[in-house]
């Protein structure tokens, strides 16, 4: 009896095993034939898929489409195996209003191109007249001819320029401690202040412009009225802030905001409204 178990476990191993092998050799003649026919297939078509392009218009499939070609990429009509997708990837990349995208092939044959647009924190008009977008990787964009992007702009006695291509300053980074901020280089400044502003509804409504004035300080120039907050630095910002809140709130209902020139909020602790010079007649 003894002898019949091994027999028997013997010949259960051996169609174990042979089962295993069949299984595995029909894998790979499939895996061959699907590889076979991938090799072959011809790619149909281009999807392009930008996100938040009902939003931000600063390119679009014909765009995408013409950097292709652009740089002799043919895609329709070729094998798939022979569409280098990486490189189509570092070329679209490399357009400035881009900020990330991915080329891939699908079964059916057709390539999709996935398109990130770059997000603008801020508009600037620096010292020498030029005119770009910082976005919130803290990297230089061009204006666009087909789209403008409705954020804050900036101003005034900014020396930095296209040159630097992007901010000294790691935007995804820990918080500096207040009192450091004032030391930043100004474009660091003016873009840290946008980017405060805009995450906050009721101050990105209220504002509309940063300037820098020809004593290197900082003011913002609200929507309505005419005056304008004196800051001097982004040292301290949300003190400063909340003091011009409270003003807002309850100084302002009982004096009135409009006869005032400016509001200077630079001093720590410190609110000094300077009123308008009255004519008299």
């Amino acid at each position: 009896m003894k002898t019949n178990f091994k027999i028997n476990d013997k010949l259960r191993s051996a169609f174990l095993i042979a089962g295993y092998v069949l299984v595995a050799a029909t894998v790979l003649t499939l895996m061959s034939f699907a590889a076979k026919r991938n090799h072959e297939l011809i790619c149909k078509g281009v999807v392009v898929n930008i996100e938040d392009e009902n939003v931000k218009g600063f390119i679009d499939r014909s765009d995408i489409m013409e950097i292709v070609r652009s740089k002799g990429k043919k895609i329709i009509g070729n094998k798939v195996a022979d569409i280098n997708t990486f490189m189509l990837e570092k070329i679209i990349d490399a357009n400035p209003h881009v900020l990330k995208a991915e080329v891939y092939s699908t079964i059916d044959g057709w390539v999709h191109i996935d398109v990130q647009q770059r997000t603008p924190i801020v508009r600037i008009i620096n010292s020498k007249g030029e005119n770009f977008y910082i976005d919130n990787q803290g990297k230089f964009m061009p204006l666009s001819e087909k789209y403008s992007e409705p954020v804050m702009v900036a101003s005034g006695q900014i020396a930095e320029g296209l040159v630097q291509q992007k901010l000294g300053l790691d935007v995804n980074g820990l918080p500096l401690p207040d009192d450091s901020l004032g030391k930043l280089p100004m474009l660091s400044q003016v873009f840290l202040l946008a980017e405060h502003l805009k995450r906050d509804s009721s101050w990105d409504a209220m504002f509309e412009q940063i300037y820098v004035d020809e004593n290197g300080e900082i003011e913002l120039i609200p929507r309505l009225g005419n005056n304008y907050i004196l800051l001097g630095n982004i040292a301290n910002l949300d003190e400063k802030l909340n003091l011009l809140l409270n003003l807002y709130r309850q100084g302002f209902p009982a004096t009135g905001w409009d006869q005032y020139e400016s509001i200077n909020l630079k001093f720590k602790g410190q609110v000094v409204c300077k009123k308008k010079n009255v004519k008299l007649s």
